[in-house]
């Protein structure tokens, strides 16, 4: 009896395990393009972009320096400006990164940010 009942549970654990589908990616992109506007004779790129997912800086930053290591090579200035779900392209922007002199730095909107207001 207690052989057939730790049977029955390795058997059962091998059928929960093997059921579960694969891994899959997510079809949702980390950006999309609004805007770009090239002055070659500068060696200038500006683009606007709009970010998907949360409205933090840990989201935005990675995505712009992304877009800019992608434009780099053809660039000597590439600024990105982001913008994030529910913002127009009126809207001050969440952040503006900058690729000038092999440097990237990005000034962030302190009001477009995400709040998290108290509550109690």
């Amino acid at each position: 009896m207690f052989r057939a009942i730790i049977v029955a549970f390795v058997l059962s654990a091998f059928v929960a395990c093997g059921g579960a589908p694969a891994p899959t990616r997510s079809n949702l992109q980390a950006f999309s393009v609004i805007s770009e506007q090239a002055d070659p004779a500068a060696r200038t790129l500006t683009l606007l972009i709009r970010v998907s997912g949360p409205a933090t800086q840990a989201n935005v930053k990675p995505i712009a320096e992304s877009v800019i290591a992608s434009k780099k090579g053809d660039y000597a200035y590439v600024i990105v400006k982001s913008y994030v779900e529910g913002m127009t392209a009126s809207d001050p922007p969440f952040a503006i990164s900058r690729l000038e002199d092999g440097a990237i730095t990005h000034r962030f909107n302190s009001m477009a940010e995400t709040q998290k207001i108290p509550t109690h």
